[in-house]
Order: C-alpha cells, then sequence, then structure tokens
C-alpha cells in the first residue's frame, strides 16, 4: 500500500440533518459536517464566504498607525512604503502606494532585491531613506523583527510605521505596529496584502469605493502567499477571485493573457499555479520591480511589455528549478543509510540559485514527506529556504537550532535563513535531531484525509458542482478527498508521454467513471494486477468535445484497505445470520428496511451507514466473545 487513509467519523443522523438543512446531499453534508461545519449557521456562513467585518481597528496599533500616517500626509511628508520581493509583498506595496495616493500623498516605494539586500528591512535602506528626505516609512509584509534597523531609523529622525504578518521576535520595534501578531484581532492568518487591506479600510472607511476595486490584488495574494483560506481569508479570496475576473487593472490582464488564463474563469489553481509563479519569478531570479510596475501601470504597451518580461523570467526560472532538483535528488540518494533515515532533511549546495531553493524544497516534501531545507552558497553568508509538513512546525525548528545560523524568519509551513558555510553540516545534524524528537515513523508515512467514502452510483456531475462550493481551496480548506473503496480499475493506459495514468472505475458492477492521475504513469504495472482497490480522488467536471462528465482526479490508488474487508466480512456474517447481532447492527438492519436472512434492498457498500461505519477508526461490530 502506497501510504494510507484517514477519515474522522462522521455520525449518519448528523449528517442527514445538516443535509436537509442545507439542502445538499448526505455527502456533501458529511464533508462539511468533518471539517467543523456540522452546524447548520455555520456550514451556510461558510458556503456563502461573505466578508465577516472584523472591526480593523482591532488590528495591533491600527488607531495610531492611521494618525501617524495622515500627519504625515497633511504637510506634504514624503512617504516610503518598504515591501517584499514574493507575491505577497508585491501586491501590498502596490496596494500601499495607491491606498496612500488616494489619500493625497506624495509616496515612493522600495523593494528589496534577495540578492543585495537579502529579506526584510535592512539599516543601510532606512539611512538612505532618511538621507533623501523622507519623512515616514511604512513597512508591507515584514518588519516585524526589524528592532535595531527601527532604532536606528528613529534616531535619525525617520518614523516608521511597520505592518506585517510574519512572527515577531520576543522583542519587537518601537513604533505603530499593525500585525496579525501580537494582536486582539479576531483572525490572525491574513497575509501582508490583507493587512494593508485592513489598513486602507481603517484609513479611507469599510464603505470606500476603492476597496472593492484592489481585492483582485488581496486575492492574488491570499492565494499565492498559502495563508488558510478560512474565515476572512476565505472571503477575501472569493470576492477578490470575483474582481479578478473583471479587474481593470492593465497589468493583470495582460499577466493574464501572456499566462493563458481565461479571465472569466480565473479561480484559485490559476492564481497559485500561472499567475503567481510568474509574479515571483521577477524577484527570483533578478529584481522585484518589473512586477510591481506591472500591477501599478495604467498604459497598455507598457503592461503588454512587463508581462512579457515576467514570462521569460519565469521560463528561465522554471529550467533553473529542475537543474537544482534534479541535484538535490541525486544529492539524497547519495548519502549513506543513517543521513538517508533522518527525518528532517538539510541539503546544501555551493552551485544552487539561491531564488528557486524555495520551490525545489516543497518539491522535495512531497517526495520524501519530511520537512526539507535547502541552502545555496553566496560570496559571504549562504542563504536557505525551508518548508514542512503539517505535523511539523519549521520556524520552531530553526529556533531551537538559531545558534548555528546568523538569521531565520518565516512561520510554521515556510522560513528562510542564512548561515555561515563552514555551520551548514553542524545545522544539519541538529535539525534532524530535532525533527527526531518532533515527529514520529507515522509523521513520515504518507497520509491522506478522506472527507467521505462514497458508491461509484453517487459520482455525479450534481455532486461535483455541490462539492465545489466549498472552494476556493487552499491551506485549511483543502479540495476535497473522496473515497471509493473495493474497485476494479479497467482500460488502464498512459498518457503524456507516459507521465500520467487514465483508467476506468467499475464497483459492484457499475461504471463509476473515468480517473485521470497525473504524475502517476510508473503505476501502470502495478495496477494491471487483478484485484480491488481503494482510490482517493477529487470529483470535478470533465469539457470534451462539447460534453461534459464526472472524472475522478486521483490523488493515490491503495491495495483495498484491510479494515474495510474486515469489516464488510463481518457485516455480511451478521446479515445472514451467522453471527450474534450487536444492538448497533439491529439499527443498521432496521434502518436499511431488511429482514434477518432476506435479500438486501440496496447494496451493503453504497448504504450511508455502512459508509459511516467504515469512518470509524474501530468498527463498532465487534464480534461476540
Amino acid at each position: 500500500m502506497l501510504g494510507s487513509w484517514t477519515i474522522d467519523p462522521c455520525p449518519p443522523h448528523e449528517a442527514r440533518a445538516l443535509a436537509e438543512a442545507l439542502g445538499v446531499s448526505e455527502v456533501t453534508a458529511s464533508v462539511l459536517a468533518r471539517r467543523g461545519y456540522g452546524d447548520p449557521e455555520a456550514a451556510r456562513t461558510f458556503l456563502e464566504g461573505a466578508l465577516p467585518g472584523h472591526d480593523p481597528f482591532l488590528l495591533g496599533d491600527m488607531a495610531v498607525a492611521c494618525e501617524t500616517i495622515r500627519a504625515a500626509v497633511a504637510p506634504g511628508k514624503r512617504i516610503c512604503v518598504h515591501g517584499d520581493y514574493d507575491v505577497d509583498g508585491i501586491c501590498a506595496t502596490t496596494l500601499a502606494v495607491m491606498a496612500f495616493r488616494e489619500l493625497g500623498a506624495e509616496v515612493e516605494w522600495h523593494l528589496p532585491s534577495r540578492f543585495d539586500e537579502g529579506y526584510g528591512v535592512s539599516a543601510a535602506t532606512l539611512d538612505r531613506l532618511a538621507a533623501e528626505g523622507c519623512g515616514l516609512v511604512v513597512t508591507v509584509d515584514c518588519g516585524i523583527t526589524a528592532v535595531a534597523e527601527v532604532a536606528a531609523a528613529k534616531a535619525n529622525g525617520l518614523e516608521v510605521v511597520v505592518t506585517d504578518h510574519h512572527r515577531p521576535g520576543e522583542t519587537l520595534p518601537d513604533c505603530p505596529i499593525v500585525a496579525t501578531r501580537p494582536s486582539g484581532y479576531p483572525f490572525p492568518e491574513l497575509c501582508g496584502t490583507g493587512v494593508v487591506y485592513k489598513l486602507a479600510q481603517a484609513l479611507l472607511g469599510a464603505d470606500a469605493p476603492f476597496l472593492d476595486r484592489h481585492l483582485d490584488l488581496v486575492a492574488l495574494a491570499t492565494i499565492a502567499d498559502v495563508v488558510p483560506l478560512v474565515d476572512e481569508n476565505r472571503a477575501l479570496a472569493i470576492a477578490g477571485l470575483r474582481a479578478l475576473q473583471s479587474t481593470q487593472k492593465r497589468g493583470l490582464q495582460a499577466l493574464m493573457r501572456t499566462a493563458g488564463v481565461d479571465a472569466a474563469a480565473v479561480d484559485a489553481g490559476a492564481v497559485g499555479f500561472r499567475l503567481a509563479p510568474r509574479i515571483n519569478a521577477a524577484g527570483r531570479l533578478g529584481h522585484p520591480r518589473a512586477a510591481l510596475e506591472l500591477l501599478l501601470t495604467d498604459d497598455v504597451d507598457d503592461a503588454r511589455r512587463l508581462a512579457a518580461e515576467l514570462e521569460t523570467l519565469n521560463r528561465d526560472r522554471q529550467m533553473v528549478e529542475e537543474r537544482i532538483r534534479r541535484d538535490a535528488i541525486a544529492q539524497i540518494e547519495s548519502w549513506p543509510e543513517p543521513w538517508r533515515r533522518r527525518k528532517g532533511y538539510v541539503v546544501a549546495s555551493a552551485d544552487w540559485h539561491e531564488g528557486v531553493i524555495g520551490i525545489v524544497a516543497s518539491r522535495l516534501v512531497e517526495r520524501y514527506n519530511r520537512p526539507v531545507v535547502l541552502i545555496a552558497g553566496g560570496e559571504d553568508a549562504w542563504k536557505g529556504s525551508g518548508r514542512s509538513t503539517t505535523s511539523f512546525d519549521l520556524h520552531g525548528a530553526l529556533s531551537a537550532c538559531s545558534e548555528y545560523l546568523e538569521r531565520f524568519g518565516g512561520h510554521r509551513a515556510a522560513a528562510g535563513l542564512s548561515i555561515r558555510p563552514e555551520r551548514v553540516e553542524e545545522f544539519a545534524a541538529a535539525f534532524a535531531a530535532h525533527a527526531e524528537q518532533t515527529l514520529g515513523e507515522e509523521d513520515l508515512t504518507p497520509l491522506t484525509r478522506i472527507d467521505a467514502i462514497v458508491p461509484a452510483s453517487a459520482l455525479t456531475l450534481e455532486l461535483a458542482a455541490e462539492l465545489e462550493r466549498m472552494a476556493p481551496f487552499g491551506l485549511g480548506n483543502p479540495a476535497v478527498t473522496l473515497l471509493a473503496s473495493g474497485c476494479e480499475l479497467t482500460d488502464l493506459s498512459t498518457v503524456g508521454e507516459g507521465k500520467h495514468l487514465r483508467f476506468r472505475v467499475r464497483q459492484g458492477g457499475r461504471d463509476g467513471g473515468s480517473a485521470i492521475g497525473f504524475g502517476q504513469g510508473g503505476q501502470l504495472d502495478r495496477l494491471r494486477r487483478i484485484g480491488r482497490y481503494d482510490i482517493a480522488f477529487r470529483l470535478q467536471e470533465n469539457h470534451w468535445n462539447g460534453t461534459v462528465a464526472p472524472e475522478l482526479v486521483v490523488k493515490r490508488v491503495f491495495d483495498e484497505d484491510e479494515r474495510m474487508e474486515e469489516l464488510r466480512a463481518r457485516l455480511a456474517a451478521q446479515w445472514k445470520g451467522e453471527a450474534p447481532r450487536t444492538p448497533e447492527a439491529e439499527a443498521i438492519f432496521a434502518e436499511l428496511e431488511l429482514e434477518p436472512g432476506t435479500a438486501a434492498k440496496r447494496s451493503l457498500l453504497e448504504s450511508p451507514t455502512f459508509r459511516a461505519l467504515l469512518a470509524r477508526e474501530e468498527p463498532p461490530l465487534a464480534a461476540a466473545a
């Protein structure tokens, strides 16, 4: 079996009641209940995705920050927005520049180069801005750890307001701070652009037309920065995707054309896999200036030129990324066995490009199912970028190993660092030791979380449309994963030069439709064996040659789970009267309208109660002593 799957319990009566209250299928209701939306009102609020109306003035020092900004705007002081070089930092900079212009401010911007300045606020940059007569610097998506830098800026007469969403250190900068932590704000998971959106809301008023006009930037950043797509983030992403479909920004229009994205159908997938990588490419391989200018421009020709520039940079990024990925895998595969068994990997090379190591780290986490830090060489301190699994706090791990690092920052799932080359090996050992203490063997086994077990007969276009109401999907709200059990696979073949797997699903003699497994072509021979399999998949509409049909987008194909086979056999025995029936078994037969010894009116596998029993870690039908 390739990994394993798990599912949380969901009592059938709860799913039925929720389905009736919402007017949805029991499958959709059980998914909502398993994700914590068992209360009809909570589920309805989630599906509607309306903005929750959280008060922006609860976010850190919002009132003081607004006073400071207005006090700078009134006499015409120069304001500089200091951002970051990723999608969130670039969108936050764009939004802040536009908001301050809306107030009538004289505003400029600064984005650091990944290669010259590195992440965050540098003292040299603040010194330069002070010398050039800037009166106020507003940081976006950075600055929460810039304690010394802010102190030096204030000594030079430069005021600073910090807006950020990253984890703070033990000491905070001595200036107004609008940040998700520390804060009394009810939803601390906003991205950097989301924080700036709340700042604009406080400065301009909750009903300002400006806010609706620029929700496209907020959605772009929220999805790209992989923050949890729940609560306010979900609402901002939904509203922002609608705004993106009709955006008036010349740069976004040009970017969608270049990336081959249909504006009328843009979704979270298009943002995460097509638009965001192109914006990020500027900061990864060069300077993020081109991406910011693209978002700010009103000129069609400039937008076309800048989008083409990002397209070229993105192609270059893909080639560099693939070379590093192959190199990193080869390095890991060559390690001695004790290193291979480590629960956290640190991989380094003096020849790698620091701009793309974060992406490659993500690929390696998927491949090895453990936290990974990649480190690229440089002239002085080397730069590292890490990505984590859901069960491992990467920022906490770097904090535990901080004696080996020059600098680090980030959050639970992703973080960056700088390190002296002579300390890389020590850091790798310390990181692995921390992972050993934190992770169990079960944490290294790929575990697929199932949202609902469904029969083949339920895989309809109507169900696909219902589940799509839970989009946009991402961290905190992953795409719905269904499981069809005991299936036969037919018409097996590969497509896409052998990369992808295609087949049809049959269950209990019924056709369950067409399935596609992207990147799973290598499993063809394994799955040609005669037998039954459990298939974990996402149900979607497939449009082809003018027809629309349900399609299973396969995540994993498991050998049939022994738990299910055991439960099926025990139920069958009780069905035939060959074993004593527990009170719960009697309730099952009553619900299915079955008499002992009579033929089933419905397939055992397709009954809601049977699927509910399969959702439990311990089958309730214990054999009699």
